[in-house]
């Protein structure tokens, strides 16, 4: 018998919380085949679903979406963070981006904040 193949990392649900400004949850389904990733998103408060697309990067530590545009960096089994992510386009053009954190639905959720912190003195930002 051969291994079992291990879950793509990044497939199932999360929940992404804006770091620095008061903003509804990012909910995403993420579904992975090879390096493909399709992502369904809405603001939790917005029935409407939009779809696009990433590509998981060639060590699987993260993944590029929006063309290359943006990249999303895993921060542990439960959490990744998309710098940048949370545009000024739900805020009328006014004011700057921001992080968002993202984590499994649950317990994983309660960490957000704590895991971010962690991410962002690793990364000298603090």
């Amino acid at each position: 018998m051969g291994e079992a193949k291990e879950a793509p990392r990044f497939s199932g649900q999360w929940i992404g919380a804006t770091q620095g400004c008061t903003m509804p949850a990012h909910i995403w389904e993420i579904t992975q085949q090879g390096r493909r990733l399709t992502i369904a998103t809405r603001w939790e408060d917005d029935p409407q679903v939009q779809r696009f697309h990433g590509e998981l990067l060639p060590d699987g530590t993260g993944f590029t979406i929006a063309g290359g545009r943006f990249r999303a960096v895993a921060v542990g089994p439960q959490h990744f963070v998309v710098p940048g992510w949370d545009t000024n386009d739900a805020r009328g053009g006014v004011g700057p981006h921001y992080d968002v954190v993202f984590a499994r639905p649950g317990i994983a959720e309660l960490a957000a904040r704590a895991v971010y912190e962690r991410y962002r003195k690793a990364a000298g930002e603090l």
